[in-house]
């Protein structure tokens, strides 16, 4: 789970070793994705360390597809291969939005002006690209679902911990659990918000292998 929201970063720092580190385990996810996709012709993505998490994990379709990955935002981990895993799952979503959704600038007009239909202009960005997320990840979950799982239930407890969650949040995790058949939350936390994820998910699975819709 990512955005693919744009923002403005500070002028870099220099790295700690532990960042630099992380940075290392970064890349090194990066070169599974690659291999994954065959390859495809992107820039490595930019690592940044943005504490006030005014950055995020972001795909930038108006910057030649440009990769921004805020390490920051990364749960804790102990194993170096969780940091690698985690941030190989990141990196799959992202470079999905490349490949699959919007996949190139054509997509994502026509995309943003059906979303323009129902809402305005402000807001059809985001109604786009958390449809995009839905369909990229379940493809993704269909492919690798211990990976998948695992990251999404590590995102969930790492923002859980950092205090209470809003509401767009609990929506995209309890989409998650209805279109994967899983449990994420341990509790009944999240099904406050069934009455939309119900119209969202059966949006979405209906016409889900449909690649002409």
């Amino acid at each position: 789970m990512a955005s693919t929201k744009k923002r403005r970063g500070k002028v870099p720092k220099e790295l700690t070793v532990n960042q630099k580190k992380i940075t290392e385990l970064a890349k090194d996810a990066w070169a599974l994705t690659l291999k994954e996709f065959y390859f495809p012709p992107l820039n490595e993505p930019n690592y940044v360390f943005d504490y006030t998490h005014l950055e995020g994990f972001y795909i930038d379709p108006e910057n030649k597809w440009q990769i921004t990955m805020n390490l920051a935002n990364t749960p804790l981990f102990k194993e170096d291969q969780e940091y690698i895993d985690y941030f190989h799952s990141i990196s799959l979503h992202e470079v999905s939005h490349y490949e699959i959704i919007p996949y190139d600038g054509l997509i994502h007009a026509k995309l943003l002006g059906a979303a323009m239909k129902h809402v305005n202009q402000n807001y059809a960005p985001i109604i786009v690209n958390v449809f995009a997320d839905l369909i990229i990840d379940t493809k993704l979950y269909e492919k690798y679902p211990n990976l998948i799982t695992w990251e999404v239930k590590s995102t969930y407890k790492h923002i859980k911990e950092k205090g209470p969650m809003s509401n767009f949040t609990k929506f995209l995790f309890r989409a998650y659990e209805k279109l994967w058949g899983i449990d994420i939350s341990e509790d009944d936390s999240l099904k406050e918000m069934d009455s939309l994820t119900e119209k969202v998910t059966r949006t979405i699975l209906k016409d889900f292998e449909d690649e002409s819709t």
